[in-house]
């Protein structure tokens, strides 16, 4: 049982010697004696091989332990959650807060990005943190897309989905509804109808899915390559960065011919085939 009265955290200096790591470890309080720390090291045959890095070491931590810990570069790790919809800027946002970042962040194209909890260093680079959530997404969506693009071949490719999903991600408040609002949209534009949907109004005035105020009429009248009020089809970009959920459901819509929905103002929607079904729904809805 080792000398460490409380758990702690040590920064091993790169470059340091197995002396100089001794040295900081004793001083720290981690082992009792660095030459027993020396002698320990190379009996295990480890001598030349202990990293540096920032380590945390729990109370009473054995010698053994911190030599392997060291060996294996079991450095402390730090929880990075990026929540499903945040667009690129918020997630940059993210990085910013919680990574040292020396260097510009890479420009990557809205919805790179794939929503999970990760875990870095202190030493890890934010560029190299985007770069391994962008490869997520890359390996995750292509195999679901692999799967299922016999659902929609000939309409929409895998960028296109990945663009919708955006949409089906920022309108569904619940995972029920993904497939019924992506069945709405696909419905739409096999009529050529406009999409009609909010979060891209307003990703076009902010870069985000969210507004600090009610969307007005004035904001649907503005021109820009985001507004489906105005523009017919997709939007040139997703909206925000997608989970697993909602590109599964752009690829497997319900089979309906819903044309409408609007929300019930319990987190769910009402959806309806006609125009007029959907204006008294709107009505039932407001009088509530």
């Amino acid at each position: 049982m080792g000398p460490l009265s409380k758990k702690l955290t040590v920064v091993i200096p790169k470059s340091s010697s197995l002396l100089n790591i001794a040295l900081i470890l004793e001083e720290k309080n981690v082992i009792k004696n660095r030459y027993y720390f020396i002698i320990h090291t190379y009996f295990l045959g480890k001598g030349k091989s202990l990293k540096a890095g920032e380590y945390s070491f729990t109370k009473n931590v054995s010698q053994e332990i911190v030599i392997n810990k060291l060996y294996k570069n079991e450095v402390k790790l730090y929880k990075l959650v990026i929540p499903e919809c945040y667009s690129n800027k918020k997630i940059f946002e993210i990085i910013k807060k919680n990574l040292h970042v020396s260097d510009g962040l890479i420009n990557y194209p809205e919805g790179s990005f794939f929503p999970s909890t990760y875990f870095y260093s202190k030493d890890t680079k934010a560029n190299k943190l985007l770069s391994i959530m962008k490869d997520t997404a890359k390996v995750k969506f292509s195999k679901i897309y692999n799967k299922y693009k016999h659902n929609v071949g000939g309409i929409i490719n895998q960028n296109e989905v990945l663009v919708l999903a955006s949409i089906v991600e920022a309108e569904a408040k619940k995972k029920e509804d993904q497939s019924k609002i992506a069945a709405v949209f696909y419905n739409r534009l096999k009529k050529g109808m406009k999409l009609q949907s909010d979060p891209t109004v307003i990703y076009g005035i902010n870069k985000t899915v969210y507004l600090d105020r009610q969307l007005n009429r004035s904001d649907l009248l503005v021109e820009h390559e985001w507004n489906t009020y105005k523009i017919k089809g997709l939007p040139p970009t997703p909206i925000c960065n997608v989970g697993l959920d909602a590109f599964y459901a752009a690829l497997n819509p319900e089979k309906s011919s819903n044309l409408y929905f609007v929300a019930d103002g319990q987190g769910g929607h009402v959806f309806s085939e006609s125009y007029e079904e959907h204006k008294n729904n709107i009505k039932k809805i407001y009088k509530n």
